[in-house]
Formats: C-alpha cells, sequence, structure tokens
C-alpha cells in the first residue's frame, strides 16, 4: 500500500500549485548559483577571463584578412591555410611546415605584457610600437617579425616567420619582414568592428 487510506486518493495538483513549484525552484536555483563558491577565495578583485574578455573589438576570421591577401602582403605564392578557429589562423607553404610560415593570433582576457616578456626572451629585439593609436610590441629575430596590438584586455599577434638557413641567415631582411608584419598588423586594425 501507499500510505493512503483505503477509498482515498492523491491530490491532484492544480494549475495554481504547480506554477507555485516551480516559481519556488527557479528561485532556489538563482539563489544556489548566486552563492556559488567559485573557488577564489584569494579576493584580490582581479577580474577573471570571462569577466575580462571582450574588451577589445571583433577582429574577424584570420584577422579579418583572407589567404589571398596574406599571400600578397607577404610575397609568397602557395599558401594554404592549415589552422583557421576562433583564435587564430596559420598559413603554411609545405605539408611538412618546413617553410615560410604566418599567423594571426587573438588572445581575449590576456595580458600582452606576458607575452612581450615571452617575446624578448627569444629575439634579438623587441621594442614598443604604436600602430594608428593602438600600442604594443614589435620583436624580431633574423627571419621572423612578431607584433602584438593592445586593446582593452585583449590584443592580436601576427607573426611573420620566412625562416633562416643553418647558417641563420635569411633571404630576406628584418626590415622586409616587419614591414610585412606592419602591413598585416595595419589591416586587422582598419578592419576591426
Amino acid at each position: 500500500m501507499d500510505g493512503l487510506a483505503p477509498g482515498r486518493h492523491a491530490p491532484t495538483p492544480t494549475p495554481r500549485t504547480a506554477a507555485g513549484v516551480i516559481a519556488l525552484l527557479a528561485v532556489l536555483v538563482l539563489l544556489l548559483a548566486g552563492c556559488s563558491d567559485s573557488g577564489d577565495d584569494s579576493g584580490s578583485g582581479t577580474p577573471t577571463t570571462a569577466s575580462a574578455a571582450g574588451s577589445g573589438p571583433f577582429f574577424g576570421e584570420c584577422g579579418g584578412i583572407s589567404t589571398a591577401e596574406v599571400s600578397q602582403i607577404v610575397d609568397t605564392q602557395g599558401l594554404t591555410n592549415v589552422t583557421n578557429n576562433s583564435s587564430g589562423c596559420e598559413w603554411v607553404t609545405s605539408a611538412d611546415q618546413l617553410g615560410p610560415q604566418f599567423s594571426f593570433n587573438w588572445y581575449r582576457g590576456s595580458p600582452i605584457g606576458r607575452e612581450r616578456a615571452t617575446e624578448q626572451l627569444s629575439r634579438e629585439s623587441t621594442t614598443d610600437l604604436t600602430i594608428d593609436g593602438h600600442t604594443g610590441f614589435i620583436a624580431s629575430s633574423p627571419g621572423i617579425c612578431e607584433i602584438g596590438i593592445a586593446f582593452g584586455s585583449d590584443f592580436f599577434e601576427w607573426s611573420v616567420s620566412y625562416g633562416v638557413t643553418a647558417s641563420g641567415e635569411s633571404d630576406r631582411s628584418i626590415e622586409q619582414v616587419c614591414d610585412a608584419a606592419k602591413k598585416l598588423s595595419t589591416t586587422t586594425i582598419e578592419r576591426a568592428k
């Protein structure tokens, strides 16, 4: 038996009772969500990646630049886009990726200073750079030049790498490599929404 006296039936909930129960459950869910522990007891007040992201503009797929445009700007034929996702793109000239490589990466809610510090450790030259009023850095070594430009808590980075020979020589000067990186970065800034 289910505990009801013989001849008695369980009460049928009325629409008013059911709506009340649903409303109560919704309030409880909201209260519990608002009180959940984020796991950060530091009390630092530092914004999380989710809340910090999105302060910059939308740069579009591959920084707003097509494969044909990248090929023209870097003066390299036969480029293939081998990576294309919401945070970046990469173009190469061969399947084994041993030739020139060009990439765009979009970092949302990530500090540009950390990227610059990494570049300072790995490149011969790293200096400040401003393009169309937006600040960042330019880092280079023979055969490679990388530019990072900040937009609030976001930044993007273009990397232009023609590679070097075993002796450390490149068939392009650092100025040529960085001019291509500057053109790509300027185009991305101009097309940002």
